[in-house]
């Protein structure tokens, strides 16, 4: 049997003393290469433990932090988040060790004269190790290097704290069924029932329990009330937090060196800040006419003002108006096993791979599922993958792929495959269909998750520090952004589709009203993620210490949101409260998704025009793309994939902004 390092059955106190015991292996081989006389540092010396010790550190790590994401058991998790803040602060410690930095520069400098003896990752890797170190602060005087370490050490823990109180997060609103008119029936039966009054439902602030509400429910009050809930969620607790990160990320960009902290974070980005708001404002400037002329419909079709909590509803009443898609028919052919049966088979195709469930696989919670890799043409094990699909107390509460091992070859010169985990917030198979329907929506989102994985899985570096979405931040969404295109073409929405009752695929007629209803909304929605992306950048552009002390954020919140949306934030509402993405390390590249979306539209293109299934194309994709990781500067893989120069007309084309 094949078995990958992982363990998910840590008791609290095994957590602890294993994270004390990483932090002192890692720590000892720091020591090492540090007490290295200058005639025996090597490469070899040097370089190769601390590369053994981010690949053994890597894997270990997630042992001990991955529990507080998806552990059933609250002691579990809090002790898995200790962890990880003990991790981080010891990363941090690490990253600032002037004598390993030394040890390191020496190598580095005397590379230079003896080059050819070195591969283009072995280069790769020495840089990036030098950037690391020169990014927390070495290189400036030893006072400012313990400030920026300190600021670094309080950010982490800030960070870490914000994501706690989002999952931890107990908000509830009860309904009666009359408050949750129009919310389909199978939906309502999945909510619990009130202990306070049997005649109400309980909604918690869960994606598969908000959406549908928000979505489907006539009753206008429902939807506000959610609404202001939602976008209230944590906000006495997290607002302070968010609003001092912002400040401690302005001085440690100052103290570096860095005009603000968008400069510092994107140095290693493909765009600059100057880029990445050109690229945003002049979208929305694009954007701006056609967001007027949708409000518009929206509000001729509601008969009054439109309000944030309006906008969902209308626009799915509008979808099954206007092109008769009604997103509870449509579930009905998207039951998950079989569409992750059909997903599965379009990347076996496509990516000549071959995947075999793992049966009695140790996992974390009853009903996870492990799947092992293999290339279709010589057998080799490739990688592994897990599969944790539905909503529970305590679970991450949104999207997201782990990865939990990366690819790399140990000391001895062994290849140790990649493992990946996708872990979801789906619906769990209800009582009435005894199955979880997904919405059209739903299955995008497993097919762009799907692509995280097979940028983990199918990774093939040399070194653990490159492997899988290690890679620049604005090229970490391409693959998963590449593969919701199965999710719009018509070959594809037939192999993922299965009427949970009769087996009947998509039919053609629902499939030209789903693809036709596609732009439906189209500028509304990417004003949406325009707003979030002019937030973040606007919040990590300041130039100053006065200008960051000054951020009232659900001021900017909800200015911006008018302006850019042209929709209102619900009145003494601030959503950046649960706004995790900048807090979790996509500050100052929450971009990211639009600006990759552009290129990942640009291969997908590719594809169809050689055949979205086609294994050729499909080969390079993977040989190209997938398999290097972050050995490569993303903007190189990408010129090297298409064979030119990357193009917006694509993207241009698929939101109606582009005529074909």
């Amino acid at each position: 049997m094949i078995q990958n390092n992982l363990v998910f059955d840590l008791t609290p106190e095994q957590i602890e003393k294993e994270t004390a015991a990483l932090i002192e292996k890692s720590r000892a081989v720091h020591d090492s290469v540090a007490k290295l006389a200058e005639s025996e540092r090597t490469f070899q010396s040097v370089v190769l433990p601390i590369a053994q010790d981010e690949a053994y550190f890597s894997v270990h790590e997630n042992n001990v932090t991955f529990p507080s994401y998806v552990s059933p058991d609250k002691a579990v998790r809090d002790a898995a988040s200790a962890a990880e803040e003990k991790i981080s602060e010891f990363t941090i410690d690490i990253l600032m060790r002037e004598d390993v930095y030394r040890a390191v520069k020496y190598v580095s400098d005397k590379m230079q004269s003896e080059l050819e003896k070195y591969d283009e990752e072995d280069k790769r890797l020495v840089k990036r190790i030098l950037r690391d170190y020169e990014r927390n602060g070495l290189g400036l005087p030893e006072d400012k290097r313990a400030v920026v370490k300190d600021l670094k050490n309080q950010l982490s823990k800030l960070c870490i704290q914000f994501t706690k109180n989002v999952s931890e997060d107990k908000t509830v609103l009860h309904f009666t069924k009359e408050e949750l008119d129009g919310v389909p029936e199978d939906v309502i039966n999945d909510f619990k029932v009130s202990e306070e009054d049997p005649n109400k439902r309980v909604v918690s602030m869960k994606y598969p329990e908000v959406m549908p509400v928000m979505k489907y429910c006539k009753v206008e009050e429902t939807r506000r009330r959610l609404d202001v809930a939602r976008s209230s969620q944590c906000q006495e607790a997290n607002v302070p937090l968010f609003e001092q990160a912002v400040k401690i990320r302005q001085k440690i960009a100052e103290i570096m060196g860095f005009k603000t902290h968008s400069h510092y974070v994107l140095d290693v980005n493909m765009a600059t800040p100057d880029e990445v708001l050109t690229f945003l404002y002049n979208l929305r400037d694009r954007l701006l006419d056609g967001g007027k002329q949708e409000l518009e419909v929206l509000k001729q079709l509601k008969g009054s003002e439109v309000f944030s909590w309006d906008y969902l509803y209308l626009l799915t009443k509008l979808k099954e108006e206007q092109y008769s898609v009604d997103d509870n028919l449509i579930k009905e052919y998207f039951p998950l096993d079989y569409t992750l049966d059909g997903l599965l088979s379009i990347a076996q195709e496509t990516f000549s791979l071959k995947f075999e469930e793992v049966k009695d696989a140790k996992v974390w919670f009853e009903g996870v599922k492990l799947y092992n890799v293999f290339d279709k043409e010589t057998d080799d094990h490739l990688g592994q993958f897990y599969l944790d699909f539905f909503a529970r107390d305590g679970k991450y509460s949104h999207f997201a792929a782990f990865p939990l091992s990366p690819h790399y070859f140990d000391a001895e010169g062994k290849e140790q495959f990649p493992v990946t985990a996708m872990v979801c917030n789906f619906t769990k198979p209800s009582a009435e269909t005894g199955v979880s329907l997904l919405k059209h929506d739903e299955v995008i989102t497993l097919l762009h998750e799907f692509g995280h994985l097979t940028h983990g899985f199918l990774s093939k570096t040399k070194y653990a520090r490159f492997s899988g979405t290690r890679v620049e931040r604005d090229f970490v969404e391409m693959p998963s952004q590449f593969m919701e295109g199965y999710g719009w073409e018509t070959q594809g929405l037939k192999r993922l589709s299965s009427h949970y009752k009769t087996g009947e695929k998509l039919p053609d007629d629902l499939i030209k009203k789903m693809i036709d209803a596609k732009n439906v909304g189209v500028s509304l929605f990417n004003l949406r993620q325009l707003f979030f992306g002019i937030f973040d950048m606007t919040c990590h552009t300041f130039t100053s210490a006065e200008e960051a002390e000054k951020l009232d954020s659900g001021a900017l919140w909800r200015k911006l949101r008018r302006e850019v949306t042209l929709l209102e934030n619900p009145e003494g509402t601030n959503g950046v409260a649960s706004f995790g993405h900048l807090m979790g390390g996509y500050d100052s590249g929450y971009y990211g998704y639009l600006y990759s979306e552009v290129f990942s539209t640009d291969m997908f293109g590719e594809f169809k025009k050689q055949g979205i299934f086609n294994p050729e194309i499909g080969k390079k994709y993977r040989k190209l793309i997938l398999q290097r990781g972050g050995s490569k500067d993303g903007g190189v893989m990408l010129r090297e994939f298409l064979g030119r120069e990357p193009s917006q007309d694509a993207f241009l084309e698929d939101i109606g902004l582009l005529k074909k």
